[in-house]
């Protein structure tokens, strides 16, 4: 299971604030902290907007999702663009996914998955007597239905370039590319002239019917 992760030894009283960056910090006057369903949502609030995050993986795919909800408190238009935001390693820096790019590889994950896991026993044809390969158990179906059933869902909550108007709010699913073990992250997200950051760890499980 995915979690939303503490930055260690960040223990400052005020957010930290640098290079126009607002960083959650547990404890911090501005920042808030939840448990729902055993997820943990991490959030940041200004006088203009408020931030919540969360961090998961879409199940059973190569990707992970973090969930963001956007308050516009303040008078002005907020800009917002998902891609633009990215997740932070060290050094590294993992951009965002476009939805319907991610949807199309985890449903093509999801067929070239299913054709090879069947599992198959031939059958002789009653009036052929040629041997015809059924799958006995439907598991390649299973297979490939889930597939599409995560690309449907990762096309649904996608979310969208776009502009908050004062009193608006917005959440959806920004998508990344899983790593290929464990991983701390600084989910860094641009909203208007700012940046927000949260502390965030992945397990990165790979797919159990891909392995």
């Amino acid at each position: 299971m995915l979690r939303v992760g503490l930055a260690m030894g960040l223990v400052a009283s005020v957010a930290q604030q640098s290079s126009n960056a607002l960083r959650w910090i547990e404890s911090a006057p501005d920042a808030t902290i939840e448990i729902q369903n055993d997820v943990r949502i991490e959030g940041l609030k200004t006088d203009s907007v408020s931030v919540f995050v969360n961090l998961v993986e879409v199940g059973e795919t190569r990707y992970n999702r973090v969930w963001v909800k956007i308050f516009n408190r303040g008078k002005a238009p907020i800009s917002f663009d998902p891609q633009s935001a990215t997740l932070v390693q060290g050094n590294k820096t993992l951009p965002a996914e476009v939805p319907e790019k991610a949807a199309n590889s985890v449903q093509a994950l999801g067929e070239a998955t299913s054709q090879s896991s069947a599992l198959l026993r031939c059958i002789p044809n009653s009036t052929s007597g040629r041997c015809e390969v059924t799958d006995i158990e439907g598991h390649s179906t299973q297979v490939l239905m889930f597939a599409k059933k995560q690309a449907q869902w990762i096309r649904d909550n996608g979310l969208k370039q776009m502009t908050l108007v004062p009193g608006a709010q917005a959440q959806g699913a920004i998508f990344f590319r899983k790593g290929k073990k464990s991983a701390a992250y600084v989910f860094r997200l641009p909203l208007g002239h700012q940046v927000f950051e949260f502390p965030l760890t992945a397990e990165n499980k790979a797919p159990q019917f891909a392995n």
